[in-house]
Order: structure tokens, then C-alpha cells, then sequence
């Protein structure tokens, strides 16, 4: 594998999750990239997508707000670093809103072929460690698990 991506004053890239799909890499690097596609996955359970745009290049933009069954939006913005089709993304997103707190996290997600399957790795850099101890209790690997359980079922 390549080196991690790391930003210049980030802690080193912390492992979220693996995690396999029973799909081809190029059908689960294009749920990530098409939006037509994503609406339908990147989603908690019962939660809706209320506003989508994505534009999958180097140095594009996605805006992502999910909306509760309650009705609550959790909206999040990010900046696409670098795309490598099939086997990499690279972004750094925050909260869409003026929260305090809110400096983006840089992920990095890579796509390896392993037995006839698509194996993604997960890999967050924080900016400091109050964020990566905040984020890490929110509840993001759990959100990420269900995220990719429905990509998971979506390709199946």
C-alpha cells in the first residue's frame, strides 16, 4: 500500500475499520463516487438524505445532510484531496454548519481485492487529540459499520 495521506499538522492516521464487501472494487469505488448511488447507503438506519451534491474530483466538493426520522438535520461538507480509481479516497469534511469545534478530519479510504471481494480500510487524522478522543466516542465506527453494512447489502 502506498503511504498513508497525512496532513501537515495532523496525528498519525488512526484505523477506523476494515471491512469487506461481496462486490468487485470497481462497483464499490463508484458507490463512492456517484451519487445516486451514495444516497442510498451513506445513511443510518431510518434516516433520509435531505440535500446531495457531490463533485468526485481532485480539489471538488460534497455537502451530505441527513435528516432524522425526527426530522434533525446532521449536515456535513467536505473537500475531496485525492481520487485514484479504483483503490483510493482522500477528503477531509466537518460539520456544514458554525459549531464550535469543528476542524475537519482527514480520511482516507483504501480498495483492495481480497478473495473475489472488495476489502475497504478506514483511516482518520485528527487534528488534535481532544478531537480524535471526541469523534472516536461519538459513535463514528458504529455509524461507519452500518454505513458499509447497507453499501454491503446494496451490492449484493
Amino acid at each position: 500500500m502506498k503511504d498513508l495521506y497525512k496532513t501537515e499538522n495532523s496525528l498519525d492516521p488512526v484505523l477506523v475499520l476494515e471491512f469487506e464487501i461481496d462486490s468487485d472494487i470497481d462497483s464499490v469505488y463508484n458507490a463512492w463516487t456517484e451519487i445516486d448511488t451514495f444516497q442510498k447507503w451513506f445513511c443510518p438506519t431510518g434516516f433520509s438524505i435531505a440535500r446531495a451534491e457531490m463533485n468526485p474530483v481532485n480539489g471538488g466538493f460534497f455537502r451530505i445532510h441527513m435528516k432524522s426520522p425526527e426530522g434533525e438535520i446532521y449536515p456535513t461538507k467536505g473537500e475531496y484531496i485525492l481520487l485514484e480509481k479504483p483503490n483510493r479516497i482522500v477528503y477531509k469534511d466537518s460539520w456544514d454548519d458554525d459549531r464550535e469545534n469543528n476542524e475537519p478530519v482527514t480520511t482516507e479510504i483504501t480498495f483492495t481485492v481480497v478473495n473475489a471481494k472488495t476489502l475497504i480500510k478506514l483511516f482518520s487524522s485528527f487534528s488534535s487529540a481532544e478531537q480524535k478522543e471526541n469523534i472516536l466516542n461519538s459513535g463514528v465506527v458504529d455509524g461507519w459499520k452500518m454505513f458499509l453494512n447497507n453499501l454491503n447489502e446494496l451490492l449484493k
